[in-house]
């Protein structure tokens, strides 16, 4: 080996030497302080009271080290862990205990069970330019696989409600009832506003990394002129529909009478030509044959006697 490869291997060696000589005094030193803070006057040491000052100590680190490398993340909710260096890791923790550096990471908790953010009196104004006040509750939840763009954006959810919700239900509702008159937004496209407010929010949720789930409208108010006119309206449909259900039930029943009166026609019909084949076979089974048959049984049994083409018999006594 080279003289100066071997001149730093001693060095190293002796420099490790150094180290584990040094660590060795240090603990020496305190376990030296620690009994000798046990000890009394006397020179008596306590033994079992220095035990028991190692196990409260070590149970304390312990504590410690339970609140600062581990973190638990429960359920229904993902953590975002954010390195002091590296900025936010690209994936999420999941439900469970999971080891962190102490003050180098933190651990954001966002919750990815359903939320309801209820908003009232929202205003929007429709096609023929009438005014609405609408109250809703939405219901939404954050997508676990986005979470991370979701927290890099807002960070908590109260935000995720002023900064993405509100005005999303807000323009949602307006793009739609701008399309509708009022009289149609309350009355009879009721459902159809509905399912159009519907797929609007799901698009605008998407944009923003959140998995839309359900919405209620819980009230809409146009005033006490309108919804009047609406009521008035309705119950004048309802009056008409009505007369509708009853002119259709008429028709119903006068088909049914025309049928009927069909069936029985042709049933006499059925009879009468039943009746009329009948008879004719009966006329076509009388022939001259038939009758001098009647009139020689006759007289071998009356004597002189006249049979007539219906068949009865006319004696002469």
């Amino acid at each position: 080996m080279h003289w100066k490869n071997r001149q730093l291997v001693a060095v190293g060696c002796c420099e490790v030497t150094h180290h584990r000589f040094l660590f060795l005094s240090i603990n020496f030193m305190e376990e030296k302080m620690m009994k000798k803070f046990f000890t009394d006057e006397n020179g008596t040491f306590y033994k079992g009271f220095y035990r028991g000052f190692l196990a409260i100590v070590t149970i304390v680190l312990l504590v410690i080290a339970r609140f600062t490398l581990l973190v638990y993340i429960p359920v229904n909710t993902v953590g975002v862990q954010v390195n002091a260096f590296s900025g936010v890791k690209d994936t999420t923790l999941p439900t469970g205990y999971h080891v962190v550096i102490p003050f180098v990471d933190k651990v954001y908790k966002l919750s990815t069970s359903v939320q309801s953010k209820t908003m009232t009196k929202i205003t929007t104004q429709t096609k023929d330019g009438q005014w609405l006040n609408t109250d809703i509750d939405v219901k939404y939840k954050v997508d676990k696989d986005k979470a991370m763009t979701v927290f890099a954006n807002y960070t908590t959810l109260e935000n995720v409600n002023e900064s993405v919700v509100s005005p999303a239900v807000q323009r949602a509702i307006e793009s739609v009832t701008g399309n509708y008159d009022i009289y149609d937004v309350l009355g009879a496209k009721r459902t159809e506003v509905y399912n159009a407010i519907d797929e609007a929010l799901k698009k605008t949720f998407e944009k923003y990394n959140l998995e839309f789930v359900s919405f209620t409208i819980t009230d809409q108010d146009a005033g006490d002129e309108i919804e009047s006119a609406i009521r008035n309206e309705s119950v004048k449909q309802k009056e008409i529909d009505t007369a509708k259900q009853e002119q259709e039930k008429a028709r119903v029943e006068a088909e049914t009478k025309k049928v009927q009166a069909q069936v029985e026609a042709e049933t006499l019909l059925i009879q009468a030509e039943a009746e009329a084949k009948a008879n004719q076979v009966l006329s076509n089974s009388v022939t001259d044959n038939l009758i001098k048959m009647k009139e020689a049984e006759a007289r071998l049994k009356h004597g002189w006697v006249e049979v007539q083409s219906n068949g009865s018999v006319i004696t002469n006594h």
